[in-house]
């Protein structure tokens, strides 16, 4: 998925800082609170290529989301479970 399309999605951008990282550089991803327990979040930018972002989730290691399509299948899912 693009970062374009991340930002249509509603995903807020964060930065993360070296200092706060403390790994000696500073980068951003995006995320997005779905409900209390899932928390999306990008590929941070340094990882990035070929404008390929993918999503993964901070409690549910097992989620990887690859594409605009594919997260939305996620969310019909989503819409099946209540937060």
């Amino acid at each position: 998925m693009t970062e374009q399309e991340l930002i249509d999605l509603g995903f807020e951008k964060v930065d993360i800082l070296d200092k706060d990282s403390q790994n000696g550089y500073d980068y951003y991803i995006y995320q997005k609170e779905l409900c209390d327990s899932i928390v999306l979040y990008s590929t941070p930018n340094t990882d990035v290529q070929n404008d390929y972002w993918e999503l993964n989730c901070f409690d549910i290691p097992a989620i990887r989301i690859k594409s605009k399509d594919h997260f939305m299948q996620f969310l019909e899912v989503m819409d099946l479970i209540t937060c």
